[in-house]
């Protein structure tokens, strides 16, 4: 008597095996592409952005945009938490639920996209200044350095 499984059976595991694979991996790529996926996450972003926003203004760079931008993410993290606060939970209304989870989760990724392109342009700001500074003092010393030559 053969102790192996019917063809059918295999096949199917291997297909179940397949999707959970897929799965696992669709499930790592979002989360390495979306690391914050919580309200609290996205908070934590934002506060640290807001405190890169603050070392900007304390080298001296103009920060009114981009403190326009951080009020306007925290100002969508209220709208995203009012939103989960009033999302509860009840067995009769579970397809409600789940839908208003997702509805949340996309409102979590769109707001944490604009943080990033926020976060981006205040990183890009920054090394624009202190290069802008640096040439500056090249500048100055090589034109103000006595001239040695004569």
């Amino acid at each position: 008597m053969e102790a192996s499984l019917p063809k059918s059976l295999l096949s199917q595991t291997q297909g179940y095996t397949l999707i959970a694979l897929a799965v696992l991996l669709f499930a790592t790529v979002f989360r390495l592409r979306y690391p914050c996926l919580t309200l609290s996450g996205l908070e934590e972003f934002v506060d640290k952005l807001d405190e890169k926003v603050k070392e900007f203004a304390q080298e001296g760079g103009s920060t009114a945009d981009f403190e326009i931008g951080v009020n306007g993410l925290r100002q969508n993290i209220g709208q995203i938490e009012y939103k989960r606060n009033n999302n509860v939970f009840l067995w009769s209304s579970v397809h409600r639920y789940l839908q208003s989870s997702f509805i949340i989760l996309r409102e979590i990724v769109k707001c944490y996209d604009v943080a990033q392109k926020l976060q981006v342009s205040v990183l890009n700001a920054t090394i624009h200044r202190r290069r802008a500074r640096e040439a500056a003092l090249r500048d100055f010393e090589n034109n103000y350095r006595p001239d040695l030559s004569v």
